[in-house]
């Protein structure tokens, strides 16, 4: 979703004096002018998202704290944080002057860089979905975050006079308010609940002089509670010149009141807003400027392993983009075109292709992995129209049969879908690549992968793991009317192609509604030995269906691929996944309550590709059945 688009553009003079560092470093004891930092040492990335124009600056030296000077409007934006994001309204390249500044001082000199927006926002359902989610989304202040509340000087965004440690707020009524928005079909406007919740109470700043009711028992001297109401109102995104605000009636509540017009006229500048984090500012123009955090009320929704920790192997790695396939119907074509803004990569897919493996994505890295460690994996996935199955492949270099996983996720148009793998069992591989296929694609698709991890699952980075899915329980009919694969006439259908050299078709048995399948030569990929069963079985898209199957192997198979898939489109299918036999045991598999799809006829294709020598897998138990659930 983000796209790099800084870039070095030239030195200039000194920043003017800053309040923070305008004393002389030489008149304080301990301290050294010449150790101050260089300006030619600076190093600066400026990334945005085109999507929002949501601009991230981001100062890489370590020690040392960033003045970004940002000329978005007449006055130069001045900010001291890193990681600091802004949104700016209008297309355009706007530059900023980048200096830092240690205990010494703040540097000579500066570099300046620039950012390019390629359209101006006119379009706000990026943002009405990250604040309402479609429906109706509840907001709290971030508690545990620094600076979920805090102010500075006007014209800034307020954080340098005070900025809240975690919990610095506790008793105050403030962390029990409740802010709720509710997409009700407007297209830069909602609904609004103010909920004081558990409180009963709004935070008042002790600052206000003449605001009834909030100043007619208020203790002058420090910040104070006040009762408050549940208010339902509404609430609207707009622009004005370069910045997004949220505005709302007057006399609209959102959990501090800093000053007068915060209350008669509500109006926060939007500096970011995700999914679960809306950072806001409120000023009293000339005089202060307010800073809040919100984030989602409970939990944050797992967003994986945490992609800046120190244990994330990948984000220290070397990292290669290989040759891409893309091959709509088989026949390639230019590769897509990509960018990587140092944590996502950015595809636009102008082609649909139509099956797994019709566009695929090699990452190389330097990465090597051992037997003896186990690993956690995690990155996030988006793509503009919906896709029946994106592939995540983590492999050996040279090797594709040696992989941790080969997994196909389905991902809804604009959510982010959270794929992870935990404490997964080490390979001895020198080399590893993340192997990612957009096959399947719809025309004019744009998918980005991000925030990528693996470590050492010894390694704790502080994430809490989401509980499994609660799988509903339901009544497997095996041997009787319920079972359409009791019913079902087929023929079938082979591929045996170890290294791609397609050889006799491998031996097959059939006994009642078992099949022994025999395969004398190993193959080393996926779909080298496929087995087809073309079935007269039909489901419809008013039903849920439950599949089911069971497989014994003489030989472990990391890799055995089960694809229940309409007759004619291998894009149209219940699933496609690879799932993991070990030698001698019944494995049985199951998927329950999927969505029903308007097939005529049914095909289950299993593939073996990844076998070993002499490997004798035989198949039973196979169930196809409407949605069955045991009644509570």
């Amino acid at each position: 979703m983000k796209k790099i688009v800084s870039k070095f553009f030239k030195y200039s003079v000194a920043l003017g004096c800053i309040a923070l560092v305008a004393c002389a470093p030489e008149s304080i004891d301990g301290l050294d002018a010449n150790m101050r930092p260089k300006a030619d040492e600076i190093d600066a990335v400026i990334t945005v998202d085109q999507e929002t124009n949501q601009v991230k600056f981001v100062l890489n030296n370590q020690g040392v704290t960033p003045i970004w000077k940002i000329y978005i409007s007449d006055k130069p934006r001045i900010v001291t944080l890193n990681n600091y994001n802004d949104i700016v309204v209008n297309a355009g390249t706007y530059q900023v002057e980048v200096q830092m500044y240690n205990r010494n001082g703040v540097c000579d000199g500066s570099k300046t860089y620039e950012f390019t927006l390629e359209n101006t926002i006119v379009d706000f359902t990026p943002f009405m979905r990250r604040l309402t989610n479609g429906e109706s989304k509840t907001w709290m202040f971030a508690s545990e975050k620094a600076a979920h509340l805090g102010c500075g000087p006007a014209g800034t965004i307020g954080t340098e006079w005070y900025s809240a440690a975690p919990g610095d707020k506790a008793g105050t009524g403030l962390y029990e308010n409740r802010f709720i928005f509710t997409d009700n079909g407007g297209v830069s406007t909602g609904g609004y609940t103010y909920d004081p919740a558990a409180s009963g109470t709004v935070y008042v700043n002790c600052g206000i002089e003449s605001l009834p009711p909030f100043t007619d028992n208020r203790d002058a001297s420090v910040d104070y509670a006040a009762p408050a109401q549940l208010q339902e109102t509404t609430f609207e995104i707009k622009p004005e010149g370069n910045d997004l605000f949220l505005t709302m009636p007057s006399g609209t509540l959102l959990g501090y009141i800093p000053f007068a017009s915060a209350y008669t006229n509500p109006k926060y500048r939007i500096l970011n807003i995700t999914n679960n984090e809306l950072e806001l500012c409120v000023e009293d123009p000339g005089v202060i400027a307010w800073h809040y955090i919100l984030t989602i009320e409970g939990d944050a929704p797992f967003a994986g392993f945490k992609y800046d920790s120190e244990f994330n192997i990948w984000r220290k790695a070397e990292l290669t983009v290989g040759e891409f396939y893309y091959a709509p119907n088989w026949s390639p074509i230019a590769a897509p075109e990509y960018t990587f803004d140092g944590t996502t990569y950015k595809l636009t897919l102008p082609a649909a292709t139509s099956d797994q493996w019709q566009c695929q994505m090699p990452i190389l890295s330097n990465i090597s992995t051992s037997a003896d460690i186990n690993y956690d994996f995690s990155c996030i996935i988006t793509s503009s129209i919906d896709h029946p199955g994106i592939t995540v492949k983590l492999v050996m270099d040279g090797d594709d049969g040696v992989f941790y996983f080969a997994d196909r996720v389905a991902v809804k148009a604009g959510e982010e879908y959270v794929y992870y793998q935990s404490d997964m069992p080490g390979i001895d591989i020198e080399t590893l690549k993340l192997v990612l296929d957009f096959g399947g694609n719809a025309e004019n698709t744009v998918v980005t992968v991000g925030n990528i991890v693996l470590k050492n699952h010894a390694d704790d980075d502080g994430t809490k793991l989401p509980e499994p899915p609660v799988v509903p329980s339901v009544i497997w009919d095996l041997d009787g009317p319920g079972n359409f694969w009791n019913a079902a006439t087929f023929t079938n259908e082979f591929y045996y192609a170890p290294g791609w050299n397609q050889i006799d078709n491998p031996g097959f048995d059939i006994d009642g509604k078992s099949y022994k399948v025999t395969l004398p030569a190993a193959t080393y990929e996926q779909w080298q030995a496929q087995v087809k069963f073309f079935t007269d079985i039909t489901t419809s898209a008013d039903k849920k269906y439950d599949f089911r199957i069971t497989f014994n192997s003489n030989t472990d198979h990391s890799g055995v691929t089960v694809k229940f898939v309409m007759h004619g489109d291998d894009g149209v299918f219940y699933m496609a996944d690879r799932v993991k036999v070990t030698a001698y045991d019944d494995c049985t598999f199951e998927w329950v309550g999927l969505d029903g799809i308007d097939m005529s006829n049914l095909d289950l294709v299993l593939d073996f590709g990844g076998n070993a020598d002499n490997t004798v897998v035989t198949v039973s138990q196979i169930i196809v059945q409407e949605h069955n659930p045991i009644k509570e």
